[in-house]
């Protein structure tokens, strides 16, 4: 059994219930547990993402987080857009049951593309987590704001399989806080600092695949406008795609795989629903994009 775990509020559902039925459509259903933490749900909401998952033949359950398990985090970046819900990450040890050993944490804003068995099965024998690299190459800001060597590199918190049964044994939940306390001017974004701070000796690192973000399909600085990527079929067949940026729902999004998540999307609930459906943001991303078209302004993403 696989199991998957979402931390949302209301807000968030309509993106869960996407990156649920990508997984559902590429893994084996009958196979997978999906685990959703958040504290704001309508019953509306919980009765969609339950009916989603039992179609497939898939297993749901809902948890609540009480304000004790917050106390002493208060977000330090994006403060005006992220809500506490991206610490919960850092309490699933002792939100979900004893029985699961180790859980797959994702992003609501991922799409799942491939079987997720190969990163299911990672050896997690004595690491507390396993992560993709946050870039093809290591960001020394990253290592050197967080005080340690860059051959640990730095991965990225929107897709970790988390070794639970290491974070229980040797209480990673309270060490995260304790380290969240005491580390007030290195950790800048919240928990993927803290947990890369604290846990960057006691990991594994997997392939990009199993989490291509949207910097990925950018044109780097200096480069020309026909420049290819060495990890060019990483960025065609991404097992997991990560919209980590501009989201596809946004109406200036201009990631090349853009369309894959209204694939995805109609197949839930919100079939058809689309921020171009008004005149406005259709208006605004007819203007965005002018410069693009009429040759003012080069792509910022490469041509696949």
């Amino acid at each position: 059994m696989k199991h998957i775990a979402f931390t949302i509020d209301h807000k968030f559902v309509r993106f869960c219930a996407v990156t649920m039925v990508s997984i559902l459509k590429n893994d084996t259903p009958t196979e997978v547990t999906i685990h959703v933490i958040a504290n704001d749900l309508l019953e509306e909401d919980r009765n969609i993402l339950v009916e989603l998952a039992t179609s497939y033949g898939a297993k749901i359950a809902f948890y609540e987080v009480s304000l004790e398990k917050l106390e002493g985090y208060t977000i330090r970046w994006e403060g005006q857009r992220l809500p506490m819900v991206v610490f919960y990450r850092c309490l699933l040890a002792s939100l979900l049951p004893e029985d699961v050993d180790k859980v797959l944490y994702l992003d609501s804003d991922v799409l799942v593309l491939q079987p997720l068995d190969e990163f299911w099965n990672t050896d997690l024998e004595g690491k507390a987590l396993a992560g993709v690299p946050d870039d093809f190459q290591v960001n020394p800001v990253h290592c050197n704001r967080l005080g340690y060597d860059l051959s640990y590199n730095y991965f990225n918190g929107g897709v970790l399989l988390l070794n639970l049964k290491y974070w229980r044994m040797h209480n990673i939940e309270q060490q995260c806080k304790v380290y969240y306390r005491e580390n007030p001017d290195r950790v800048l974004y919240n928990d993927q600092d803290l947990l890369n701070g604290l846990l960057h000796e006691h990991k594994v690192l997997v392939g990009m695949k199993w989490n291509v973000q949207e910097g990925a399909y950018r044109v780097p600085k200096g480069k020309s406008a026909d420049w290819q990527p060495p990890y060019k079929e990483t960025i065609l067949h991404p097992a997991i795609l990560h919209y980590s940026s501009r989201k596809p729902w946004q109406y200036h999004c201009m990631h090349p795989l853009r369309h894959l998540y209204f694939e995805y999307q109609d197949l839930t609930p919100w079939k058809g629903e689309h921020v171009l459906n008004d005149f406005g943001p259709r208006f605004h991303r007819f203007m965005h994009l002018l410069p693009y078209t009429l040759g003012f302004k080069r792509s910022k993403y490469l041509s696949l």
